[in-house]
């Protein structure tokens, strides 16, 4: 079943909003990524992690109480023991180098675990030595954790020393990370292009929200006043009927009461009566006329409840079977087949379905000849909505008439006033269900669909 205008609209934005709303996460999370990269993030990360790593070098130092030697230069052989905890402590840190620096001896053990290079590294960076040496004094002095930050344009260099042992006061502990940096107006204009787009997105979003609104509010009143327009047109449309619909009835009382008062006195009796047979037909037909339009101007309270769907089908051929014997046309219920298959129950109003049945059952009789069949039937859809329908096998709509059915006063079958199948509508569409005239190899076939109650 086709989705409404309205409907289609609100599921193409919804999914526009999905779009929006993917496409602003990735923006944010590569926004995120590219703040992360920025040098401020990578270089404080380098300097946790190098602070880290010195305080688990002096960890190992005060384990294993290294012993020095006075006056060693640096790049002579490793103190005892210090090489272990040089690779014990920096092998799971990728990038990071580190070693023991002597205030009188320099550097006095390195390590470089993770080193990309060909071989082992044991040579300390000599183009970082006087910081390094700068550092490892100043945690001396202070007798505490000192980190310290060399900025470049290519790469950071991160510095951290701290005292190795208490009972060694001139050995300090030192580690080492290089950060690579892209450049920062690169960064900054990437994170600046990012934003904007994302803000971007987030207003379009927004803006788009606001527009819906607006249009959905301004929809709600072009539909307001095209069903005003509609109920004008079609209360003009029901006047010129109503008012050729009242006038043959009166204009045949008129007929009949005038040949009554002109008529000679031996006729004139019979005449009388033959009048007043007249006008009381005419008037049952009047009442009839003015309560099928009231029924159609007034508003419908629809009161929907379960109820069993053959039973209340098997009551409504019941009622029309003497109807139907006399025209001799038979009444069947379709049997269930593997795609209509009947409900057991059904969730409409009884009294005003059983309107419904009432005029398409008398409008089927009326157009199907003897030896005619006229077949009620139900299933479901495949939307989940209750399937309901009547055939007959007559001679069909007429083409110039299959386009305005359900109008007030369309009808082909002389005494029809064509407000039978214009109350059908209404009552299905306040039901919530839709009715139309389907194609059929022969005869007529309405079909009805309404709405079925949520589990």
């Amino acid at each position: 079943m086709a989705l409404s205008p309205q409907k289609s609209i609100r599921r193409d934005l919804a999914i526009l909003w999905f779009w929006i709303v993917i496409v602003s996460l990735v923006l944010a999370g590569l926004l995120v990524v590219l703040i992360r990269q920025s040098a401020g993030p990578q270089i404080a990360r380098a300097r946790d992690l190098a602070a880290v790593s010195c305080e688990t070098l002096r960890a190992g130092a005060t384990r294993l109480h290294l012993a020095t030697t006075p006056g060693q230069a640096s790049g002579t052989r490793p103190l005892p023991g210090a090489q272990a905890i040089l690779d014990l402590a920096l092998r799971d840190r990728a990038g990071m180098e580190g070693g023991f620096w002597q205030a009188d001896a320099g550097v006095v053990a390195y390590a470089f675990p993770t080193y990309d290079g060909t071989g082992i590294k044991r040579d300390p960076p000599s183009a970082e030595l006087e910081r390094i040496g700068a550092t490892a004094q100043r945690a001396l002095d202070a007798s505490a954790l000192i980190t310290d930050v060399r900025p470049g344009l290519r790469e950071a260099v991160v510095f951290a020393a701290c005292p190795a042992d208490s009972s060694l006061p001139a050995l300090a502990a030192w580690t080492l990370a290089r950060v690579p940096l892209i450049g920062s107006d690169v960064i900054n204009s990437l994170i600046l292009a990012i934003s904007l787009l994302l803000s971007s997105v987030v207003l379009s979003g927004i803006w788009l929200g606001r527009t819906f609104s607006r249009w959905r509010a301004r929809s709600d009143e072009l539909q307001r006043q095209l069903q005003q327009a509609e109920r004008l047109a079609t209360l003009g449309r029901v006047s010129a009927g109503l008012a050729h619909e009242i006038r043959n009835p009166l204009g045949t009382m008129r007929m009949k009461v005038e040949n009554a008062l002109v008529a000679p006195e031996p006729v004139r009796e019979a005449r009388v009566a033959s009048a007043l047979e007249a006008v009381l037909t005419q008037t049952e037909r009047l009442e009839s006329l003015v309560s099928t339009l009231l029924a159609l101007t007034q508003p419908f309270r629809v009161e929907r409840q379960p109820l069993a769907l053959r039973a209340f089908l098997d009551q409504r051929i019941l009622t029309h079977a003497a109807a139907a014997q006399q025209a001799g046309v038979r009444l069947l219920l379709s049997e269930a087949s593997d795609t209509e298959i009947l409900p057991v129950r059904a969730w409409f109003d009884p009294v005003q379905m059983a309107r419904v049945y009432d005029n398409l059952l008398l409008n089927a009789l009326a157009h199907t000849g003897e030896d005619g069949v006229i077949e009620l039937g139900a299933g479901r859809t495949p939307q989940g909505a209750l399937f309901l329908w009547i055939a007959d096998n007559g001679p069909g709509v007429p083409d110039g008439l299959r386009d305005t059915l359900f109008e007030p006063f369309a009808t082909a079958r002389a005494g029809g006033t064509g407000l039978g199948l214009a109350l059908v509508k209404e009552i299905i569409e306040a039901h919530g269900g839709q009715v139309r005239l389907a194609k059929s190899p022969r005869g007529a076939r309405i079909e009805m669909e309404l709405p079925w109650p949520a589990s």
